[in-house]
């Protein structure tokens, strides 16, 4: 066994060469001296060694070294692409960074990193499945996203075998190469995930303090308390289900977060539901924060692309654009919601939601609407409201870019 592993290294080794690149920017890993957590950031920080695959393309492939699964060496595909690629020149210009995460059975996407090369930006988008881009698995492959490897594998022992250890790790260290590049300006790196990456995005934003934006969509902390997630909990025992929580729950880490952070989810998300969802909003503590609950967003890879929002938000906070609109908590005041907010762009519409169905899953509540008014003098937006004892509600609103937002979710019950 240890004549294959060192013979797994020095093929590691020999395949990468010296490929990496050379500037290293530090993660602040001393926040964390008190958490006994499984990933050591001052090694992740450090870019890893890689080998192109496709060298010429205008949406590059390459592979990278990753943290060691079942005591053997892994490998991590990914496609990489900047303004320049796409046009196949070469200005000397450097670029802001953004590193995108699939979701649950997802890939690396070459479309997705063309996109953001498109709107300006240096992208990287890696497989967490152990695949290449053909979708075969590749030498060196980490976990599949299996459910026994998310969550079962913790029963053997080693939660550096869980796939959660390995999609944080394995993302560090695409944010640790893509700010290692020249042409990519390292104050100006941002990151966004769906689903599954929307969960990832929540870790590493946390963990990260180097990324100066998040964007997860969907994804959300609290697993124990998902529609879905935590059956597959309920099937671990109760230590083994608190070793889960404790190690890879986004709650543990996000009361750290230091990147500004937009939360974009629906309102009936089957995966995330509003509660643990409003709770994770309310952890970030030491950084600016946003949210938008959009009513009736279907979820999947291509609805999760979608929000305009997203390059907005990033744009604000990397480049100095215009900010998205912020709305303040609903408050009630007997027969009238209102809320105050924030917006250079003037607001085109408000809408108020709420619900009274505490019982039915997520993707089964009936929610009302009703249209909000707006005084862009005193900054508010109010609406009446009927005699119910709503649980839940939230002022969704809507500026002359078509750039939306939503107040923090009101929750009677919790």
């Amino acid at each position: 066994m240890v004549k294959i592993l060192i013979f797994l290294l020095f093929s590691c080794s020999a395949l990468y060469g010296e490929n990496r690149p050379k500037k290293v920017v530090t993660i602040d890993y001393k926040r964390f001296n008190h958490l006994n957590m499984p990933w050591d950031l001052k090694s992740l920080s450090s870019p890893p060694a890689f080998s192109w695959t496709d060298s010429t393309s205008t949406a590059r492939s390459l592979v990278y070294e990753s943290v060691p699964f079942e005591g053997h060496p892994t490998e991590v595909f990914a496609y990489y692409s900047n303004p320049d690629l796409l046009m196949g020149r070469k200005t000397g210009r450097t670029f802001p960074g953004v590193v995108l995460i699939h979701g649950g059975g997802g890939s690396a996407s070459k479309g997705w990193v063309e996109k953001w090369a498109a709107d300006g930006y240096a992208a990287i988008s890696m497989d967490l499945g152990g695949m290449d881009g053909s979708g075969k698995p590749l030498a060196m492959a980490g976990p599949d996203q299996s459910d026994f490897l998310k969550f079962g594998i913790i029963e053997k022992g080693d939660i550096r075998n869980v796939w959660s250890y390995h999609a944080v790790a394995s993302v560090i260290l695409a944010h640790s190469l893509l700010l290692g590049m020249p042409e990519v300006n390292a104050a100006k790196t941002c990151v966004t995930g769906l689903s599954w990456g929307g969960y990832v995005t929540c870790m590493v934003a946390a963990l990260d303090n180097r990324f100066k934006a998040a964007v997860p969509v969907y994804g959300c902390g609290y697993y124990a308390e998902s529609d879905v997630f935590k059956e597959f909990l309920s099937k671990l025992s109760t230590s083994l289900r608190d070793k889960w929580m404790k190690n890879f729950d986004p709650s543990v880490y996000l009361p750290f977060g230091s990147p500004s952070i937009l939360f974009i989810n629906g309102n009936k998300d089957q995966h995330y539901n509003i509660v643990p969802y409003a709770k994770t909003y309310n952890l970030p503590v030491n950084c600016e924060k946003n949210i938008c609950l959009k009513p009736e967003m279907k979820h999947g890879d291509l609805y999760g692309k979608q929000p305009i929002e997203i390059r907005y938000f990033f744009e604000s906070v990397l480049n100095g654009g215009v900010p998205l609109p912020k709305v303040g908590m609903v408050m009630k005041k007997n027969s009238t919601a209102e809320s105050g907010f924030t917006a250079v762009v003037g607001l085109s519409a408000a809408s108020f939601y709420y619900c009274s169905d505490t019982v039915s899953l997520s993707k089964n509540r009936v929610w009302s609407e009703i249209t909000a008014q707006i005084d862009p003098v005193q900054k508010k937006i109010s609406c009446k409201i009927p005699d119910v004892n709503f649980e839940y509600a939230f002022f969704y609103v809507t500026d002359y870019r078509e750039v939306s937002v939503s107040s923090p979710i009101f929750m009677r019950t919790h």
